[in-house]
């Protein structure tokens, strides 16, 4: 089963023109805006006689292209290149012209950010961070280089460089893990609350970093004391806010303590921010502040919701009259009047949105209330009927023996006990086979019974070969030619329930390699049964990174295949294959377990 076939034309046997055309077709976004930038550069060199460096941005592009497939190594032979390139235009004088960063060309800048998103989306942190961080230290290199400025005596621009460059590698870094695969389930990695609020909260994370730093940067510069803090503040505030869709009250009021004790050290040692919204109001207390409040409303009770608010606008209050207000335009009433103004209207834009957002949440909690009610509605229906086919065999047959016994009771009283022998063993089956799919309706079968189950007959191998044959008329997985192999050795007859749910197992694989597999072109099914068990194995050549399709799987997938031949007494397991691909094991018993119900 590991000899997979390859599809024809692609790999390494296939033209260098072929598997570059499908690199490319792969990125082509990127690619596209690459090649403007590039343009836009070289134009701008040709013109300043900057022909000199194009070879440097030209590598950059091309090691861009080339990162998403080894982006640690591109990522170190980027940032010698962009010292390279640093080195040559310095000697030559050269004009190096720029678009937010400071010295740093746009297709330079571009080239990084994408090789930053595809280390962290593709590669553990012990090897995104480092080869991250080289090429940082290049940038900043090459920055105060190229302007003639130290790190001593920076220039006036630098600060703003280096904000507006952290801001981007935040959000860069944080689209990577956003968008990085989720981890193999043989690795067995359960998310923790923790993880799944840093992922949901990234952005918040990213700006609330550049506010950090952009007030650290302005006022550190001026007075350490007042440097470190509104580091403290910032920081503090910060995580609250990250923190506050788990715990807004606490969250709310811990934030609007950390604001009143930041005003009171401010005003103790006549302390004031060049860098405010709101009065003499940090800007990271004043964006956190408003996060909490938004929080607060959407998911805290109401009475507690109005707690939290009312601690945060008092907690303002407060600090707006108590903290000393620097190189600011407002003085007097009139100013503290504008500024309260202000902060009301920023609190009922955080008002509106939590509330918008509160709203949602109930409809889509409604509508998934009623989606699930027809669900369960559609299962009963469905798994009735199920339950219908599977037994109603067993029960005709006790009938039909029944009223055979009687007939010949008189006057042949052997046959009669023949027949009462065969209908005790018809009725043990029978509750056997209503126990198991009693069983299963506590699985997480989706709603309804799929096509394949509500036309199941009671030979499996068929069944399963009518499967194959149908999913070989759509191609399975990136809407490609795909082959589907079947292989089936039964040699025994396979109880009813025990078919249909090997046939479901086999159903969802085969759905699940054409929604989520990639580049898949070769599926291989095996079916087969010993004197105690029925054996189901999947595997396809598809990459061990699944993918989401658009839209969502729509389905219970491996969790409901799970819980369905574990009900069963079997046995489940769905994770990469030994050497490539994925792949799917079931074992279900055929017979029961457990000797209360059924045992023969």
């Amino acid at each position: 089963m590991s000899n997979f076939a390859t599809r024809p034309g692609t790999g390494p046997a296939a033209p260098w023109w072929r598997r570059l055309g499908d690199f490319l077709r792969e990125q082509w976004i990127f690619a596209g805006l690459l090649g403007l930038f590039w343009l836009g550069d070289t134009l701008g060199w040709l013109s300043n006689r900057g022909a000199v460096l194009i070879p440097g941005i030209t590598a950059m592009a091309l090691l861009a292209i080339a990162g998403r497939r080894a982006p640690v190594r591109c990522g170190l032979a980027a940032a010698v290149v962009l010292c390279g390139t640093t080195v040559v235009g310095r000697l030559a004088g050269a004009y190096f012209h720029s678009l937010g960063l400071d010295k740093i060309t746009p297709t330079e800048n571009l080239a990084g950010l994408l090789l930053v998103l595809y280390l962290f989306r593709f590669h553990p942190l012990r090897k995104a961070v480092p080869v991250t961080a080289v090429l940082v230290v290049a940038c900043v290199a090459s920055v105060l280089v190229r302007t003639g400025s130290s790190v001593v005596y920076p220039s006036m621009d630098f600060g703003q460089t280096l904000s507006f460059g952290f801001l981007q590698l935040m959000l860069t870094v944080g689209t990577g893990m956003y968008l990085r695969s989720r981890r193999p389930a043989r690795e067995e990695v359960r998310d923790t609350p923790l993880r799944v609020l840093a992922r949901r909260q990234w952005p918040v994370i990213a700006v609330l970093s550049v506010l950090v730093f952009l007030e650290f940067t302005k006022n550190g510069a001026d007075s350490l004391v007042i440097g470190v803090v509104l580091l403290l503040c910032g920081v503090v505030m910060s995580v609250l806010a990250v923190l506050g869709p788990i715990r807004p009250f606490e969250a709310s009021v811990l934030g609007a303590t950390a604001l009143v004790l930041t005003a009171l050290m401010m005003r103790f040692w006549g302390l004031s921010t060049e860098v405010a919204l709101i009065g003499g109001i940090p800007i990271t207390a004043t964006g956190a502040g408003m996060l909490l409040v938004t929080y607060a409303t959407r998911h805290a009770e109401p009475r507690r919701a109005v707690l939290a608010g009312a601690a945060l606008v008092g907690s303002a209050l407060f600090a707006l009259f108590v903290m000393p207000i620097s190189s600011s335009p407002l003085s007097g009433i009139s100013g503290y009047l504008q500024s309260v103004f202000l902060g009301g209207l920023l609190l009922v834009i955080s008002v509106g949105t939590g509330m918008y957002f509160r709203a949602r949440d109930t409809e889509r909690a409604k509508t998934v209330r009623s989606a699930v009610s027809d669900a369960q509605q559609a299962e009963r229906m469905a798994l009735a009927r199920e339950l219908h086919d599977v037994v109603a065999h067993h029960v005709t047959g006790i009938v039909v023996q029944a009223q055979a016994a009687q007939m010949v009771a008189k006057k042949n009283p052997k046959a009669a006990t023949d027949a009462l022998a065969r209908i005790a063993d018809s009725g043990t089956e029978a509750l056997t086979a209503m126990r198991r799919l009693v069983a299963s309706m506590r699985g997480a079968e989706p709603a309804g019974a799929s096509a394949a189950t509500e036309q199941a007959t009671t030979d499996l191998e068929a069944d399963l070969k009518a499967l194959v044959k149908a999913t070989r008329r759509a191609p399975v997985g990136d809407h490609r030619p795909t082959t589907v192999e079947l292989r089936v050795d039964l040699g025994r007859e396979i109880p009813p329930e025990v078919a249909r749910s090997t046939l479901r197992v086999v159903q969802e694989s085969l759905t699940n390699a054409e929604k989520h597999a990639l580049d898949v072109s070769y599926v291989q099914v095996d079916v087969y049964a010993d004197p105690t068990n029925i054996y189901a194995r999947i595997t396809d050549d598809g990459t061990a990174v699944r993918q989401q399709p658009v839209g969502g799987s729509g389905g219970y997938g491996l969790v409901g295949m799970r819980e369905r031949i574990e009900l069963l007494g079997g046995r489940f397991r769905a994770g990469p294959g030994d050497h490539v691909g994925w792949r799917v094991e079931a074992v279900l018993p055929l017979a029961e377990q457990n000797g209360e119900v059924g045992q023969r």
